[in-house]
């Protein structure tokens, strides 16, 4: 919850929310009333929004597969040598490799960096709908308002629901305040804003609350649940635990959305592996093995969470694998087309331009200041050297003036060895 409720994912989550307020309120208008809908538009245009960073990303793929023989040879010229002057070799040649290509070892992380908070907030957005679409969250309102004491009693009758103070039999939809009713729409869309999941009242699903309660306002909340005979709110185990009520149809696409999910995700990992068959992770003993596993153990998790999730987060899940295969290969087709030595090019020439403007922020006082203490320095050592050398000379020239014949310095060495011969 610590990640949802962090307030840069909390603003971004609000943003995307008019994203998908304005995609709502499009299909609306062309008569197409349905979550799962505007679920898959809202994924792709956020992955193509993102786009710009998968190109990136898929790009320095592309070149760790190239530089990771070179770092991995000065990785062995160095290896088993802990002294300090060797570890600083190390890291200024593995410095110049990354230079030579025009990237950083951080080129990657950044990205992913970046896209965290995004990918937290879409899915904040698509788990709870109507706490960020005005339209749906007033169809659920009015909705809720139109229930029978009874129908609140069955279907909300729950403490963690209608609060402490809740008593059977006293509440109809249209008395209940906008907390309560708020809470309603929680337990229907299974979020929750406490840090814990509200849902229906006597394990109820939203299926049976909707296929009970008559109305255009239970027509509405249909319209806009029911996608491929799912409800959003609904995962699909619940439908699968529902066997022997569910119709042969409801089970099929209950069981094909995590299987799809599943099958989307070990597409996307077999093309990013293939993309990358010389990356750095392959020359390395024992990751390779590792890597392998993953890449099905990833997949089958997609299956479960997909299993166990409202069927909404599956919609997206697949939107976005679906979305994620296409943009791959068509971000490796036009790389390919670049060719390598262009982009290595570009990355040189975007690396000098950064070094520039880095430069020019922090400006030439820096340089200026770090020159004025080298050239101090050795003046210091230069004037040191200097004053040793006088002091050497003036003891040379004191020893010449002593044995040259007939001088002062020569009669006062020979008053001082009479005096030192005499006492």
């Amino acid at each position: 919850m610590f990640l949802y409720n962090n307030p840069l994912v909390q603003n971004l989550a609000k943003l995307m929310g008019f994203i998908m307020e304005g995609i709502y309120w499009v299909f609306s208008h062309m008569g197409i009333v349905n979550i799962g809908i505007c679920i898959i538009v809202f994924t792709i245009v956020i992955r193509m929004l993102l786009l710009p960073m998968q190109v990136k990303q898929q790009k320095f793929s592309k070149l760790n597969a190239i530089m990771s023989p070179e770092i991995k040879a000065i990785q062995e010229k160095y290896k088993g040598k802990k002294d300090q002057e060797s570890q600083m070799k190390q890291q200024a040649e593995t410095k110049e490799v990354y230079a030579k290509y025009g990237t950083s070892p951080t080129g990657s992380c950044l990205q992913l960096l970046i896209q965290m908070p995004i990918l937290f907030a879409l899915y904040a957005v698509i788990r709870d709908i109507p706490g960020y679409v005005r339209s749906v969250h007033t169809a659920y309102e009015n909705f809720i308002i139109k229930l029978t004491t009874a129908q609140v009693d069955e279907y909300f009758g729950s403490k963690a629901i209608l609060g402490k103070s809740y008593v059977k039999g006293k509440l109809s939809g249209a008395q209940l305040s906008k907390g309560q009713i708020s809470n309603c729409i929680q337990a229907m869309t299974g979020t929750g804003t406490s840090g814990k999941t509200l849902s229906l009242a006597h394990h109820h699903t939203v299926a049976q609350l909707l296929a009970n309660v008559k109305g255009a306002a239970a027509a509405t909340i249909k319209d806009l649940n029911i996608f491929c005979g799912l409800i959003i709110g609904d995962s699909p185990s619940k439908n699968i635990g529902k066997f022997s009520t569910a119709s042969i149809g409801i089970i099929i696409a209950a069981l094909a959305l995590p299987i799809l999910s599943g099958v989307f995700q070990f597409i996307s990992v077999q093309l990013t592996t293939r993309m990358n068959k010389n990356a750095q992770t392959a020359d390395m003993p024992g990751m390779g093995g590792s890597m392998k596993v993953m890449n099905f153990i990833m997949p089958i998790f997609s299956v479960y969470m997909c299993y166990i999730l409202p069927v909404g987060i599956g919609i997206y899940w697949c939107a976005g694998s679906l979305v994620m295969m296409v943009q791959q290969l068509c971000i490796n087709k036009y790389l390919d087309k670049k060719g390598m030595d262009a982009i290595i090019e570009e990355n040189r020439k975007k690396a000098a331009k950064k070094a520039e403007r880095k430069k020019a922020r922090k400006g030439i006082y820096r340089e200026n200041v770090l020159d004025a203490a080298q050239n101090k320095a050795k003046a210091s050592d230069d004037t040191a050297m200097s004053a040793a050398d006088k002091e050497a000379k003036v003891q040379k020239a004191k020893e010449a003036a002593a044995k040259k014949e007939g001088s002062l310095a020569s009669k006062a060495n020979l008053v001082s060895d009479f005096n030192k011969k005499n006492n």
